[in-house]
């Protein structure tokens, strides 16, 4: 049952990164929220807290072997041990053996070193925290993203080259993933947030597979923007998407193609200036 008795306390941390700057514009309608680099958790008063919510990760987390100095999970699971604080990981839907359909309870088998890493912080936070934290297995978020990022996305790698009139893509062009609009993102963690007892992982997408090359020429119809494939030989993902059955039952939310396509329009208009 939804509850929202009190305006929870909840801190987002990271450095002004495009789910954390989402999440807190939305949150903080809903919430007692404020949002803080990771380097400053530890001056924060951890007893006054409800949530962290984690979008922070350190570089080496993505393209290095697992350790745990590098795992701002881990870390903050550490210095909430004692407190009676949730935390909110962002996982990725990389863990997975890649293909349609994909349920929490599908094969894991990580394509990549992130996706590597991102597992054994789920595991390493989950044997600290146990009923405290709660893991969202996130599809490809998409929005309005310009700013530099660790590592980057579909849409991120796609707005840096319409500055160039050029985009350049991978195999990936060719493959059907899963979106979801980063303000629906937003939608399904308040109402999260909102289940006192919830706990565990959760896939977060929109479970609509859309092939990559259709879902970008929505951006790019009839604008002249150059698209370059490069294929690799060693490739390792494939087609995606999630079920979303569980999702929609705890959050109580559903999304259409059609509604995915409306956030693609009014994302259009926002890249409007990298057309002319």
């Amino acid at each position: 049952m939804l509850k929202h008795k009190e305006k929870k306390k909840i801190v987002i941390i990271g450095n002004k990164s495009f789910i954390q700057e989402n999440l807190f514009e939305y949150l903080k309608k809903k919430f007692d929220v404020k949002k803080i680099k990771f380097q400053s958790i530890k001056k924060l008063n951890l007893s006054r807290v409800d949530y962290l919510i984690n979008c922070s990760s350190h570089k080496n987390f993505f393209d290095k072997n697992y350790e745990k100095k590098f795992d701002r999970n881990y870390i903050l699971s550490t210095l909430i041990i004692k407190q009676n604080v949730k935390l909110i990981m962002l996982s990725s839907r990389q863990v997975y053996e890649p293909k349609l359909n994909i349920t929490e309870k599908s094969k894991i088998k990580p394509i990549n070193i992130y996706a590597k890493n991102c597992i054994k912080s789920e595991e390493n936070c989950e044997k600290i925290l146990n009923k405290r934290l709660i893991v969202l297995r996130l599809s490809n978020i998409f929005g309005y993203e310009v700013g530099n990022k660790k590592k980057p996305s579909l849409i991120s790698i796609f707005i840096r080259g319409l500055k160039q009139k050029r985009v350049t893509f991978d195999n990936n062009y060719y493959l059907y993933k899963d979106f979801l609009p980063i303000n629906y993102l937003s939608k399904y963690v308040y109402r999260i947030l909102l289940l006192d007892n919830f706990s565990g992982t959760l896939n977060v997408g929109s479970g609509i597979p859309i092939r990559v090359y259709n879902f970008l020429n929505k951006l790019k119809s009839k604008k002249k923007i150059i698209t370059k494939i490069i294929l690799k030989k060693k490739f390792n993902d494939k087609n995606f998407s999630f079920n979303t059955k569980k999702l929609k039952k705890i959050t109580r939310i559903s999304l259409e193609k059609k509604q995915i396509y409306l956030e693609l329009n009014k994302l259009n208009l926002k890249l409007k200036k990298y057309y002319d």
